[in-house]
């Protein structure tokens, strides 16, 4: 790793996300803007005039540049703007090289923003730690002839500067963890940095598993959290919006247009979809079905029809089931077919032609069969299910005891209407505290251990 080594001198332990350096160009000018927010502004006449108190930014060619200081005066106390070419040196004090009775009035431009406003204590989703940290300080260097924002500080030793303890000690500071990220791994999620919470690269967030995902999200406001659930593919902000927290998805779904809602609740599971349609208010719920797939929209207007806390309220209707009559050959090219779509496939549930249900067979039965049979001489006859009014109780009670993966829900008649699976059931008997502190793999791994 090439890094600049002067500024990697000052910049000691890298910390998770300082993987290359700044910029190519090495300096020996470094420091951080809480070094310098609080100097004494002297004019070209040696008299003090303020302190300073912001820096403006614009966008410089691959940096952000300080374009112009912001001070308070020691007369009137009232703001001052200048324009960097009015500073002729930044050393110890803050020198102009006008005197106090030459200084124009200034102003920022709409494309200037100050560093307080935009940058400090914003947001950053860290890809490494999975969670978001907050920006305690800027380090700004001196680049060609531009002072430019190089990296943020996102460490306990930026928020120590910042309280103005950046006196104590060089021993107790240097075991500290440093951790600077370069300006140049940090993507704002609105592009004129008005709401600048950042994060790494979107398409970095992408790569992560959705639960991953949704806990980034639930610690960010509502505006960013849109900003980014925008940027996902559309499978992948279904499945997020799955692991999100019902308060989090009712505060999201309020804010989001109707159209949009409907994109991603066709792509979640419809289970999923019937408890998110049932937070919104009667009239969005109404105008978002309108918008879908009428067949979609069908299946999850029934899916709502069932109560609270019964098996029809948390089963899916995203299963396998074949006819008797079905060959093992034609099953395995069923399962290449829809497999990807659907998530419980360890289990294929057998039906005569009016959808009875007949028997059940797992994948391991499956593989194990002779090709030239069918569904009606491998599968197991006694099929334990129940009716969509059973309590969640009595579900996970059976789940339990049998060491189920899933369980049928039948009507009257014996027809399979859906399934309950062990961790739909699970996460509903779970507390949420407990469930937040789970791994986002443990149902895919109780599945694997159960198709064994």
């Amino acid at each position: 790793m090439r890094t600049s080594k002067s500024i990697t001198e000052k910049i000691k332990a890298p910390g998770p996300l300082w993987v290359k350096e700044t910029a190519a160009n090495g300096t020996n000018r470094v420091s951080f803007f809480s070094q310098l927010q609080g100097k004494k502004i002297v004019d070209k006449e040696g008299k003090a005039v303020g302190k300073l108190t912001n820096l403006s930014l614009k966008s410089g060619e691959t940096l952000l540049e300080i374009s112009r200081i912001v001070y308070t005066s020691n007369i009137l106390g009232e703001k001052v703007i200048l324009p960097m070419s009015s500073v002729s040196s930044i050393n110890g004090d803050i020198r102009l090289d006008v005197a106090r009775d030459e200084i124009p009035p200034g102003k920022l431009s709409d494309k200037e923003l100050l560093v307080t406003e935009t940058i400090l204590d914003r947001q950053i989703v860290d890809i490494d730690g999975l969670k978001v940290v907050r920006v305690n300080d800027v380090l700004l260097a001196q680049l060609k002839r531009s002072l430019c924002l190089v990296a943020v500080d996102v460490g306990f030793k930026g928020i120590l500067r910042r309280l103005g303890f950046s006196g104590l000690t060089s021993s107790f500071l240097d075991k500290l963890p440093s951790h600077i990220i370069p300006w140049s791994y940090i993507d704002p999620l609105d592009p004129s940095l008005r709401s600048i919470h950042l994060k790494i690269s979107r398409k970095t967030i992408n790569d992560l598993h959705p639960a991953d995902i949704a806990d980034i999200l639930e610690d960010l406001n509502n505006k960013d959290r849109l900003l980014i659930l925008d940027s996902l593919g559309d499978e992948t902000a279904a499945e997020t919006m799955e692991e999100m927290d019902p308060e989090v998805q009712a505060t999201m779904v309020k804010q989001m247009d109707s159209d949009d809602v409907a994109d991603i609740l066709e792509n979640m599971n419809p289970d999923d979809a019937a408890d998110l349609l049932g937070i919104m208010s009667e009239n969005k719920a109404t105008e978002v079905l309108n918008l879908m797939n009428e067949e979609v929209a069908e299946e999850i207007k029934e899916l709502m029809r069932y109560s609270d806390r019964s098996a029809g309220s948390l089963m899916t209707t995203e299963y396998i089931a074949v006819s008797s009559g079905s060959s093992i050959s034609e099953i395995f090219s069923r399962l290449r077919r829809s497999g990807q779509e659907i998530d419980m496939i360890y289990y294929i549930y057998v039906q005569n032609d009016v959808g009875q249900l007949l028997g059940v067979m797992s994948l391991r039965d499956l593989i194990l069969a002779d090709p030239a049979l069918q569904a009606g001489d491998v599968m197991k006859k006694d099929v334990l299910s129940v009716l969509p009014t059973a309590t969640i109780e009595e579900v996970t009670n059976l789940l339990s005891k049998y060491d189920f993966l899933c369980v049928p829900v039948v009507d009257h008649d014996g027809k399979i209407l859906g399934i309950v699976t062990f961790d739909d059931a699970l996460d509903d008997i779970i507390p949420e505290d407990l469930r937040k502190r789970m791994p986002w793999n443990y149902h895919k791994l109780r599945r694997v251990r159960g198709a064994a």
